[in-house]
């Protein structure tokens, strides 16, 4: 996980870099095109089985993913100036959809506790952005275009998670990662032709270290999913505010202000909180002793 977190970094920051003189959808191609061809060894080396069960819930997966995926790096263009630790603190809100979307596209029962914790973290969101803004004090997230970006890309990745608890119980784990990348890649290619440009080498080598460092953040982020316990992994993903703040002071000398601190906080309480509570919901009651 922790792994994870310093790939999916290193993609934004190298994504960010890329950014200023190449289109974001241009970039959000060839992100997915790289990554398809980077984890199809997989399927050779690790006996991955590809098969098309439930193929239309796949291809939805990867449209709503696709959007998600162009919306994230349309979010940290430098032409919106959102640095990488506020997106990574806005992005903390993927949990709260995810509370949210299984509540009403699962029908999942939620209780008073997670209703007011997913409350709560939106409360955190407001904090970072809508607060400062309106009492005129510095320190929140660049409440523009950029950060709207970067809560859809959130709410878009929720959808994904959502559909995905459907998945698992016939897709293996790398399975999902390669059709995803294969399907974005066809999804996103008629609007890249559309701001398609001819990169330096340099730059293709920028490109291509970004699409490598995304896949391994997936395969890590899958690969501690599937070896240890959820509700313990989990919170180890809020370590990419820490890692973004870094990212952001080498490459723009900058870091998050005192808002986006605390609303990042009240977001990860809120959402660790909802973690908490389901692991004890889903926890298994001991067997009763039969009555005599």
């Amino acid at each position: 996980m922790i792994l994870s977190g310093v790939g999916y970094t290193l993609h934004l920051a190298l994504a960010k870099e890329i950014t200023a003189d190449i289109h974001p959808v241009f970039l959000a191609f060839w992100r997915s095109f790289l990554a398809f061809l980077f984890a199809a060894p997989l399927i050779w080396f690790l006996h991955v089985r590809i098969h098309t069960a439930r193929f239309g819930a796949l291809v939805t997966r990867s449209l709503i993913g696709s959007a998600g995926f162009v919306f994230g790096l349309i979010a940290i263009w430098p032409k919106f100036g959102l640095p990488l630790a506020e997106f990574n603190a806005l992005s903390f809100t993927r949990p709260l959809f995810v509370t949210l979307l299984a509540m009403f596209l699962l029908h999942e029962k939620v209780g008073v506790h997670r209703s007011t914790a997913v409350i709560v973290g939106f409360i955190g969101v407001l904090v970072m952005t809508l607060l400062p803004a309106l009492i005129g004090q510095e320190g929140g997230a660049h409440f523009n275009a950029g950060s709207v970006f970067a809560i859809l890309s959130s709410l878009c990745f929720a959808f994904t998670i959502v559909l995905v608890k459907s998945l698992t119980g016939v897709h293996q784990p790398l399975a999902l990662l390669i059709w995803a990348n294969l399907l974005s890649s066809i999804f996103i290619l008629p609007a890249a032709l559309a701001v398609w440009a001819v990169p330096s080498s340099g730059e293709w080598i920028q490109i291509a270290g970004m699409a490598f460092f995304g896949v391994v953040a997936q395969f890590c982020f899958i690969k501690g999913m599937s070896v240890g316990d959820a509700s313990f992994l989990s919170p180890m993903d809020y370590l990419r505010l820490p890692m973004g703040a870094t990212a952001d002071w080498f490459m723009i000398r900058a870091l998050p202000g005192i808002f986006v601190w605390a609303g990042a906080g009240i977001i990860v309480v809120s959402t660790l909180y909802i973690t908490w509570r389901e692991h004890v919901l889903n926890r298994v009651k001991p067997p009763q002793p039969p009555k005599i």
